[in-house]
């Protein structure tokens, strides 16, 4: 618990001043015609949130807790590409080969060729799911709370120093962020924050594949960003649409957009409620009952745009522009 209140203390207190940095520097978040949000808003928030997990790895060093400084640091690696891209639109292959390089070195000095592998698949993976779906008021710090809290979790229950720690930054970090981005944003992370989550969940998770570690629960928390990121993908290759190009395909954007018009803050309460029920069927029932769990939850969440446009139509409610 020490590290969790430190990570989220330190980010919380490292925030206001990421954002009068941020500001002085023309770090901005404009609206475009991508964008969920109306009102420029300064990113690089994901700044407050590398300090918050510096924090627990200093606090962890000295109880001489087990830390997986590797970890740490291709997560913190991955941050400053993040930042690199939020000031200089980096373009998509050089993004791609150095998550591919991240993963690949530290899944090599974790286990060796195989986790070579493993790492240069999912730390693409989790570092771009993150990415893609960051784009609502405090869809990515709850989610991540949930992940965090569930890698805390097994990391304690099957007693892996490493995976506890990153558990512990994740939920703590993720926790002090949240109230500078929801319900009002006054900051977002920007690519450094979403690369260094995705940076975390993807260290954890090769460090649970390394450890014997049940890796359905450390997936289970980002089920719905994975399916939302996957079913956009498929629909817009399907209807041969430009993968690289900006749009507001994503179920959760969907969900703000008219005729849903939900608010962002309830948006992003409902997918991490839906990833934590996918989680706990994934703690407490056998294997099927918990597939079929998780495939029920997942249909219930993308067809969401689809039921709620159903609804109002139903009850003849007026179309209302999005919040």
């Amino acid at each position: 618990m020490l590290l969790v209140l430190t990570a989220l203390a330190v980010t919380a207190c490292f925030a206001p001043v990421v954002r009068r940095v941020m500001l002085h520097q023309g770090v901005v978040d404009v609206p475009n015609h991508r964008s969920s949000h109306t009102v420029p808003t300064p990113r690089g928030a994901g700044w407050a949130c590398v300090a918050g997990v510096l924090a627990v790895a200093l606090v962890a060093r000295v109880r001489g807790d087990g830390l997986p400084w590797l970890a740490v640091a291709a997560a913190v690696v991955m941050a400053m590409v993040g930042f690199v891209d939020d000031r200089r639109d980096v373009p998509a292959l050089a993004r791609l080969a150095a998550q591919v390089l991240v993963g690949a070195v530290y899944g090599w000095t974790l286990g060796g060729p195989l986790l070579a592998v493993v790492g240069a698949i999912v730390f693409p993976a989790a570092v771009n799911v993150v990415n893609f779906m960051d784009g609502i008021n405090g869809i990515t710090a709850l989610t991540m709370a949930v992940w965090g809290l569930t890698a805390l979790a097994v990391g304690l229950t099957h007693d892996i120093a490493g995976l506890t720690f990153l558990g512990a930054a994740s939920a703590g970090s993720s926790l002090g962020f949240l109230p500078w981005n929801a319900p009002v944003a006054r900051l977002f992370l920007g690519d450094v924050g979403s690369y260094l989550f995705g940076g975390l969940a993807a260290g954890g998770i090769l460090i649970g594949w390394h450890e014997g570690a049940p890796l359905a629960l450390l997936l289970a928390p980002l089920s719905i960003y994975l399916a939302d990121t996957a079913t956009t993908i498929i629909v817009r290759a399907r209807r041969r649409e430009p993968l690289l190009h900006a749009h507001r395909s994503h179920t959760y954007q969907r969900l703000v957009a008219a005729p849903c018009s939900w608010p962002h803050l309830a948006i992003s309460l409902y997918a991490a409620g839906l990833a934590a029920a996918v989680t706990a069927a994934w703690a407490v029932l056998p294997f099927w009952p918990a597939v079929l769990a998780t495939l029920a939850v997942l249909a219930l969440y993308i067809s969401s745009p689809a039921l709620e446009h159903g609804r109002r139509r139903a009850a003849g409610s007026p179309i209302e522009a999005p919040r």
